[in-house]
């Protein structure tokens, strides 16, 4: 008999069934993660909205400078991803009236190191806060790491009936491969259409 771990092997690894798993969150988790955090902690708040938002990898939250942030945001992408510029959303833009003059103007970064001058804020430390906050809100063992906010957007978008080649686009892609992994976990584009067809000439025949 085969056993449960062997038949999933087997079966993600048939051509067109991407093997990757994607760990995600509903967005009702996404706002219990940030109503975990403190509403002083400003810079925490800011430093995960973008995160959520534009779908960052820790590095690339911490590559962010100030000067990248102008009416639109520059995100730099990082595994060769497609770096490029991006809107800022009234509420991301509400945090940056907020944080920046707290932040001040002595370092080029937007997250400065609070032990290291003139260095960005480690991913170690980002990686920690998350932790902590997705802890405090009680989201499952298994999402309290920040790169669940990359995959929770990707759904999200996808179940709000963005294109594919749209998502693919927001997270700096290169390839759709990379962005077809999250079509498996997002069906409701798919049942839209089916009901469509369900309703129409051809699918009575």
């Amino acid at each position: 008999m085969i056993s449960r771990y062997h038949r999933r092997k087997a079966e993600s690894s048939l051509p067109g069934i991407p093997s990757r798993q994607v760990r995600y969150v509903s967005k009702e988790a996404v706002e219990q993660f940030f109503a975990a955090v403190p509403r002083a902690a400003i810079r925490d708040a800011l430093l995960f909205d973008l995160m959520y938002r534009y779908g960052l990898r820790r590095e690339e939250a911490t590559l962010i400078e100030r000067a990248h942030v102008r009416d639109r945001i520059w995100i730099t992408r990082v595994k060769g991803g497609i770096s490029r510029e991006y809107p800022i959303f009234r509420r991301t833009r509400r945090l940056l009236w907020s944080y920046l003059p707290r932040v001040g103007e002595s370092s080029p970064h937007l997250f400065p190191s609070p032990e290291h001058m003139g260095t960005a804020i480690s991913t170690s430390l980002v990686y920690q806060l998350f932790h902590r906050y997705a802890t405090a809100a009680e989201l499952p063992e298994d999402r309290r790491f920040p790169h669940v906010f990359r995959h929770s957007i990707a759904v999200h978008l996808l179940n709000a009936g963005w294109d594919l080649v749209d998502v693919k686009d927001w997270l700096g892609h290169v390839s759709i491969a990379s962005t077809q992994v999250y079509a498996r976990v997002s069906n409701i584009r798919l049942d839209q259409k089916v009901r469509a067809l369900r309703s129409s000439e051809i699918a009575a025949l």
